[in-house]
């Protein structure tokens, strides 16, 4: 009797202490999750989440190495972090565990055995993929074990049920923390984008008024000086010279027009982009007393916002340009596509120049350099057609490709 007491004492001290080491278990994972939680919401980029993300492995599974891999927007995976391996000692360890490409991610996290002999005794990998439920992964996380014991001794296979819902769980938490991290990003890099376009427009037009109005009023100012010697010297010359200030005040007043009506809203929100172009460029006609041709029926339905930004802004500049230089009677805007892209021509009647040699001058045509670096920073093409007294076309290529890559 006192035995058979005894052994069921010792099972009870046993399973209570088999209790006690369970919940011990229970509280280190809700710590961790908590304190997982806790630095993802503190994360203010994505170097941060990483950071903290590549340290998991050998926290969660005791991991001597773990790599974490990322798909990139083109959907390639790049190694973002290493720990416990050099470069070259990776590649060894994915080879020998059947890794030099991607795993397949379908499923829960899994553990692999070596297909080759191991590096310094590497016994096991364990593959987590990072997806959030049934989405796509947005990457994956390889943690090299000495062996696949802290795993429950699973090789080439499923983890046990408690281990694999602790790391379900770790992956998904880390998969929303890259999604929003790099949702930030875009989200910075569009208002700092906007800002750069408010700043670029802006820097255009105190250029504008400085090189025009700013100038011809201070020439005007010094003119003054001597119309008071005038008035009792040469009276007949002031009204030759008064016939010249109304001429130049007249182009000062146009060109302050200019300025004002490109200063306001575009009004791509309100009234959609053919709407708002097709009023953009009526009206700034109409100011000009030009003669218009405009056609926009040739353009995709789904034109992305990009474009459609980039598309006015190079027809208001080629306009300011025509108004500022051509003196022009008749323009043509037409925007349509042509061999996979956006093509978008601004011609004119008027005096032409020869761009040539307006390359040769830096001060002049600012403009035409602004809307050349522009295309070439979307990955598209300006083209100047103009000659002396024969009118001056503007064309200007975007490629689609590059609009539906940046709209994403």
């Amino acid at each position: 009797v006192l035995s058979w007491a005894t052994r069921q004492e010792l099972r009870r001290r046993a399973a209570e202490a088999s209790m006690l080491d369970e919940l011990r278990r229970a509280n280190a994972r809700l710590e961790l999750l908590y304190e997982l939680n806790q630095r993802v919401a503190s994360s203010a980029t994505l170097d941060d989440v990483l950071d903290y993300a590549i340290t998991l492995p050998a926290r969660l599974v005791g991991a001597r190495a773990a790599a974490l891999v990322l798909h990139d927007e083109q959907g390639q995976a790049l190694t973002a972090r290493c720990v416990g391996l050099a470069e070259e000692q990776l590649a060894a360890a994915r080879a020998a565990f059947g890794l030099p490409g991607e795993p397949g991610l379908a499923g829960a996290a899994r553990i692999l055995a070596p297909r080759a002999r191991p590096l310094a005794g590497l016994g096991a990998c364990l593959i987590i993929p990072l997806a959030e439920r049934d989405d796509a992964p947005v990457g994956w996380i390889e943690g090299y074990l000495d062996d696949a014991g802290p795993l429950g001794g699973q090789q080439d296979g499923q983890l046990p049920a408690e281990v694999a819902a602790l790391l379900t769980t770790v992956a998904g938490e880390l998969t929303e923390a890259i999604k929003g991290s790099r949702r930030r990003a875009r989200e910075i890099a569009s208002v700092a984008a906007l800002e750069q376009a408010i700043t670029e427009e802006r820097t255009r037009i105190a250029r504008d008024l400085h090189d025009g109005v700013a100038q011809s009023l201070a020439f005007l100012r010094m003119r003054v000086d001597l119309w008071e010697d005038w008035l009792d010297q040469e009276p007949e010359r002031l009204r030759e010279e008064f016939a010249s200030v109304k001429a130049n005040l007249r182009r000062q007043i146009e060109e302050l027009r200019r300025a004002i009506f490109a200063l306001r809203p575009i009004e791509l929100g309100q009234l959609g982009f053919v709407a708002a172009l097709r009023r953009f460029v009526a009206e700034f006609a109409e100011q000009q007393d030009w003669s218009l041709s405009l056609e926009l029926s040739d353009l995709p339905t789904d034109l992305p916002h990009v474009l459609e930004l980039a598309a006015f802004r190079f027809v208001q500049e080629a306009l300011n340009n025509a108004a500022k230089h051509a003196g022009a009677g008749r323009v043509g805007v037409t925007i349509k596509t042509l061999d996979g892209g956006l093509q978008i021509v601004v011609s004119d009647d008027g005096v032409g120049f020869d761009p040539g040699a307006q390359a040769e001058l830096p001060a002049n045509r600012l403009g035409l350099r602004q809307m050349r670096e522009r295309a070439a920073a979307l990955d598209g093409r300006l083209t100047i057609l103009s000659r002396p007294g024969q009118g001056t076309e503007v064309r200007i290529w975007l490629p689609l490709r590059y609009a539906n890559d940046a709209a994403v």
